[in-house]
């Protein structure tokens, strides 16, 4: 069964013709390739989009390959929708309000979809997809989807129903925070009615609930437009109650409450865990949409048990109501602006679209003291806020961008959470408190607020963040937690039982994957290049701090005078780590390439290039860099099976975006000119696989082995923020 016996039958199940989709090989993004009808009525929603990444017919309505295909629109809270292009829910991360309890974290599935029936003439057809238990597709609404492309990063979806032509786009408020469903009837020759099912869930986003037992409240505001509240409990899966506000001008409302059981998620299921989802029909919503005419549908989150008056939400549609093409009309300028303040209006299109991409990661977290902070969201959907992401990505989302004074937030707003000179790793979803057990993320920050210095010329804050910082080193110098700390020769170590302290992180139980107790090459690197930057910066801007200058100096060279250990000719490149528990591992691993970026000048001409050669020939694959060679006894190329067969690839051959960044910055550090050949090939291969995984950013992972399926999260800051990085700020601007 579908359902479970409490669920109405949908009153739709339409048997129609089904076709072949054929998916082209010539999706691409293209600017501008809306038809002229479309051209006219976006410009009456506002100033039409200015980047436009397109799909074809046969990739969105294929119900396997436009599946694959993903989409995300994010508040700047945590809140985030994602979904695919042909509408089909994969993931239990799925919908179109998944918003942050306690921003940016604590995140709870609220809204999961909207199902939308469209009545033309006298014909029902249903918009709405969904895959059930045992495996049936129905209702079957990716048929009638004729395009997908993102408008400057809105989601939106082009549907035909008979001779009428419908466009639904998706997007986020950030004040209120709220998601917005638009439909735009483009072209029919009549009015159109449309039903919209509000489904809902009240669970955290990790979880499925497929067994809910509680039924949301839902109450009809009469008087006040077309409006409602639907009140969620508290249940197992999430311990508060939520209150959402429905606002549907021009709509008729109907209450329902019914739950509908046991759809099937395939992502979930291909990956090894629960794979069964149930969401409540809350309420219907029916509006006429006449030719031309846009209609919308807000849901936004109450204040209080009921609700109160002075909610944002209610604020904001009391003083303008609800007017659809105002709010496309401001998000649209919003993106804007960001592709502008970047300096990108004439960029290619390729950096246009990550630059759009980059301000989905950035966040507001509230700093310890109850002012704004900022901070960057690692991956979507089920990341939260890394240290190590956060400061590796910093730079390139932030800076290449010239958003220099959110940088500084992000900066001062993790160094609040300092713990014997260690950063949070993360701060988790489901239960309070940061985690402290990584030994690269204080590394990272120091050098990324060398970065931030250089980048904005603001030497005063660097200097008022100095103290802190300056604890980080001393903490590295004395030793800390989990025998992280600076050697008598100078190279930086790490390693506690049971723990992975470095961005290798994998664990199955107590196994540690790629164990790396000693001396990872990547920590001493991020040391020598860190103090060399910090000593420097005191020695020109901070002399009251010159004694700390000098001794950060004295540590640098320590380190570089043992950074020769690290050369391993029979591999031509560097060792991976030093003096573990089984000593040396000479494997040929990517985390050389933190040496070969940030400190080129430490290194012999001869090293860097047969090291960036042995390189390029054993890891470098398109868009991204293997973490083992092919040949290796433990390579595994394809990260794919359960949890179990995930985490023993996941370092062992899967090839990691945010690596071909520092490969770039490596070659260009050498004076390679193999470096500008590769931004080339890099922009030429962003163009090719623009409409793979998720669309318009970049994932996390990819297959070591051909072609390189993208994997793990579809959306991952430093691998945007890292290939942003590399390929907008050159090393003339570093040196500044």
């Amino acid at each position: 069964m579908r359902f479970a016996p409490i669920a109405e039958t949908p009153r739709f199940r339409l048997q129609l013709p089904r076709y072949r989709a054929v998916m082209s090989d010539q999706t691409a993004v293209i600017p501008g390739s809306h038809d002229a009808a479309s051209q006219e009525l976006a410009m009456n929603l506002g100033a039409p989009p200015s980047l436009i990444q397109e799909l074809d017919r046969g990739v969105a309505c294929d119900v396997t390959e436009g599946a694959r295909r993903e989409w995300l629109v994010t508040s700047g809270f945590g809140d985030y929708a994602l979904g695919t292009v042909n509408g089909l829910a994969t993931r239990r991360y799925h919908g179109l309000l998944v918003a942050a309890s306690t921003p940016p974290i604590g995140r709870r599935m609220l809204v999961p979809f909207i199902d939308e029936e469209v009545t033309v003439g006298s014909a029902r057809h249903a918009l709405a997809v969904r895959r059930w238990s045992d495996g049936a597709v129905d209702p079957d609404g990716h048929r009638r989807i004729a395009g997908f492309h993102l408008e400057d990063g809105i989601p939106t979806t082009v549907f035909e129903v008979g001779p009428a032509r419908l466009e639904r786009r998706i997007l986020l408020l950030r004040e209120p925070r709220a998601v917005a469903v638009l439909w735009t009837l483009v072209d029919s020759p009549a009015s159109i009615e449309l039903d919209a099912r509000i489904f809902v869930e009240h669970r955290g986003h990790h979880r499925l609930d497929p067994d809910a037992a509680w039924l949301p409240e839902v109450r009809i505001l009469h008087g006040e437009g077309a409006r409602a509240e639907i009140m969620l409990p508290a249940n197992a899966h999430a311990p508060t109650p939520t209150t959402l506000f429905v606002a549907a001008d021009g709509a008729t409302l109907a209450a329902e409450c019914v739950w509908w059981r046991r759809h099937q998620l395939v992502e979930e299921r291909a990956r090894g865990y629960d794979a069964l989802g149930s969401a409540c029909h809350a309420l219907t919503a029916t509006v006429i949409l006449a030719p031309g005419e846009t209609r919308g549908i807000v849901i936004g989150l109450g204040e209080g048990a009921t609700g109160s008056a002075d909610d944002p939400l209610r604020a904001m549609l009391a003083s303008r109501g609800l007017d659809a093409g105002m709010i496309l009309s401001r998000e649209r300028a919003r993106r804007r602006d960001l592709i502008e303040r970047a300096g990108l209006a004439s960029a290619p299109r390729e950096l246009r679209s990550l630059a759009l991409a980059a301000d989905d990661f950035i966040v507001q977290r509230r700093r310890r003291d109850g002012s704004e902070g900022r901070s960057i969201i690692a991956g979507y959907p089920w990341f939260e806020d890394w240290g190590r992401d956060a400061m590796l990505a910093l730079p390139g989302l932030l800076l290449a961008t010239r958003r220099g004074d959110e940088a500084k937030l992000v900066l001062a707003t993790f160094l609040d959470h300092l713990d014997g000179g260690l950063l949070p790793n993360r701060f988790p979803d489901e239960r309070a408190g940061a985690e402290y057990h990584s030994a690269d993320a204080p590394l990272l920050a120091l050098v990324a607020a060398t970065e931030v210095a250089r980048a904005t010329g603001d030497h005063a804050w660097l200097a008022t963040e100095l103290p802190r910082l300056l604890s980080i080193t001393a903490s590295y110098l004395a030793g800390t937690h989990h025998g992280i700390g600076v050697a008598g020769d100078g190279l930086v170590t790490a390693g506690e039982q049971g723990l992975q302290l470095t961005w290798m992180d994998a664990k199955i139980g107590d196994l540690v994957v790629t164990p790396r107790a000693g001396k990872p090459i990547e920590l001493s690197a991020l040391w020598l290049a860190a103090t060399g930057r910090l000593a420097r910066f005191i020695a020109a801007h901070a002399p009251s701090f010159a004694e700390d200058g000098a001794r950060l100096a004295a540590a640098a060279q320590r380190t570089a005078s043992a950074i020769p250990r690290f050369w391993n000719p029979s591999i031509q490149c560097f060792s991976d780590l030093l003096d573990g528990p089984a000593g040396d591992d000479g494997a040929i691993r990517p985390n050389q390439l933190f040496l070969l970026a940030l400190c080129a000048e430490h290194l012999p001409a001869a090293w860097r290039d047969d090291a960036l050669a042995t390189i390029q020939r054993e890891l470098v694959v398109p868009l991204a860099v293997r973490t083992l060679p092919r040949g290796a006894a433990e390579y595994r190329g394809r990260y794919e099976g359960d949890q179990r067969s995930r985490d023993l690839a996941y370092h062992n051959g899967t090839a990691w975006p945010f690596l071909l960044g520092l490969h770039l910055r490596a070659l260009e550090a050498a004076g390679s000119p193999r470096a500008e050949l590769l931004r080339a090939e890099v922009l030429a291969d962003l163009a090719a696989r623009a409409h793979e995984g998720g669309i318009g950013s970049l994932p996390e992972i990819v297959d070591g082995d051909p072609p390189h399926t993208r994997r793990g999260c579809p959306m991952q800051a430093w691998s945007v923020g890292c290939v942003l990085e590399a390929l907008l700020l050159s090393a003339v601007e570093r040196a500044r």
